[in-house]
């Protein structure tokens, strides 16, 4: 182990009835409970939940609305691994110094997007000064935002910024009641899907902003073998994105719209496309989280930089085992 020092129609319906793929705690026994979240890479293991079982696991897969719960389940002990972004992750170690554990990542690179209609006649935050733009307050879509305008020399007062649900974003830009959004997939899919609206920018340049696979380190030592099977199923679902995107977007679809959520497989297709999807990680991972980490200390986000720690080998071991598994991609 190493250490360092140094969705439109997300949800929000659909939340009434989460932890949407089963009861935290319930009956059933289970090598892990997992709390992933409303990623569209989430919802492809949905439509695809036979993965745990090809490489010989039983997971318990909940789809927590935010990375927030995912963290308290974690800190509770109510599940074994979750996921979070680069911010949630600084939360969880500075809430669990001791136990956090980083072992793999589920998405990096252009995971937000501002969306503008589709004949804007504009195409840069220079155009967009004194329109009225969307966002949702507090959330990764912000402070990606936030380091952008610091990096780029804009003046946050120069927009009038209103804080809306990102299931009201594709809406609002059609009515025009907005000249923009941004926010994180699958809400700027579904406005391209949907002939709303078209890209103006991703900020995938800014900072990666990993979503980061975490356990804690005793759940890790007491499980490993179980752990590396649960990465396993992890490097297929992004490798059945890079080889066969268009069935990777159908399951996704067919699983969003199993939870009352609509969202095309066109949709999907576009955000399979946009993300980068890889599981394995390095350092330069670390350095981007720890970049993001000193913006936030910066901002007053946060009180203190956490020290993270993370571990390869689950990775490493479980291409090994992927790689002496024959599962069709097809």
């Amino acid at each position: 182990m190493s250490k360092c020092c140094s969705f439109a129609l997300i949800v929000v319906c659909a939340l009434a009835g989460i932890a949407s793929s089963g009861c935290i705690g319930g009956g059933d026994s289970y090598d892990i409970t997992y709390g992933g979240q409303y990623y569209p890479e989430e919802f492809l293991m949905k439509g695809y939940e036979e993965v745990w079982g090809n490489v010989g696991i039983t997971v318990d897969h909940i789809l927590f609305s935010s990375g927030a719960e995912g963290n308290e389940a974690l800190i509770a002990g109510r599940v074994d691994v979750n996921v979070g972004s680069d911010s949630k992750s600084i939360a969880l170690f500075n809430a669990l110094p001791d136990e956090a554990l980083i072992i793999g990542t589920t998405q990096r690179g252009d995971r937000y997007t501002t969306i503008i209609p589709i004949d804007a006649a504009y195409a840069s935050w220079d155009d967009l000064k004194g329109r009225t733009v969307a966002i949702r307050l507090g959330t990764g879509a912000e402070s990606i935002l936030r380091m952008f305008f610091e990096q780029e020399g804009y003046v946050w007062e120069d927009y009038n910024w209103v804080n809306m649900r990102i299931e009201d974003m594709t809406a609002a830009l059609e009515g025009g009641q907005i000249a923009a959004f941004t926010a994180w997939e699958p809400t700027p899919g579904i406005a391209e899907a949907q002939g709303v609206g078209k890209v103006m920018r991703t900020y995938g340049d800014i900072s990666i902003v990993p979503v980061c696979i975490h356990t804690t380190r005793s759940f890790a030592e007491e499980n490993r073998d179980s752990l590396v099977r649960f990465m396993a199923a992890q490097l297929y679902k992004a490798e059945l994105i890079k080889r066969n995107p268009e069935r990777a977007a159908q399951l996704a679809s067919d699983a969003a719209a199993a939870r009352g959520i609509e969202v095309s497989p066109e949709a999907f297709l576009t955000i399979f496309e946009r993300i980068d999807f890889t599981v394995s990680f390095d350092e330069s991972v670390i350095d981007d989280m720890y970049q993001t980490a000193a913006f936030l200390l910066a901002e007053g986000k946060i009180k203190e930089i956490p020290t993270l720690v993370w571990d390869t080998s689950f990775v490493e071991e479980a291409q090994a085992l992927l790689d002496s598994l024959d599962l069709s991609y097809e």
